[in-house]
């Protein structure tokens, strides 16, 4: 049976809507951090390697944001997968901070 993309909005925009917004809050975090902590374990090339990959995640998240709020389509899940696996990393850099001397 094939429905009208539209009869998917509601339910596309209910899921990624927190989502989005939970990745551009890590985001932020991690930027911050990395703008303005001194991170020893923490190599300056690495350092600005994963800036200018949040950095990038932000512009597209927030992109998708857009796009989604003015057609409500969704994204493709490797692409949400990618942001994801750099939330994990910002998790990781916020562990590190709270764990290392």
């Amino acid at each position: 049976m094939n429905m009208p993309h539209s009869s998917y909005s509601p339910i596309v925009k209910s899921l990624l809507e927190p989502l989005l917004e939970d990745f551009m809050y890590w985001f932020s975090q991690a930027r911050q951090m990395l703008n303005g902590d001194t991170l020893p374990f923490l190599e300056p090339s690495q350092r600005q390697t994963l800036l200018a990959q949040i950095t990038q995640a932000q512009g597209e998240v927030q992109a998708t944001h857009a796009l989604l709020a003015s057609t409500g389509v969704g994204v493709d899940t490797s692409v949400l997968m990618g942001w994801h696996r750099l939330v994990l990393e910002c998790w990781h850099l916020r562990l590190q901070t709270r764990t290392h001397p």
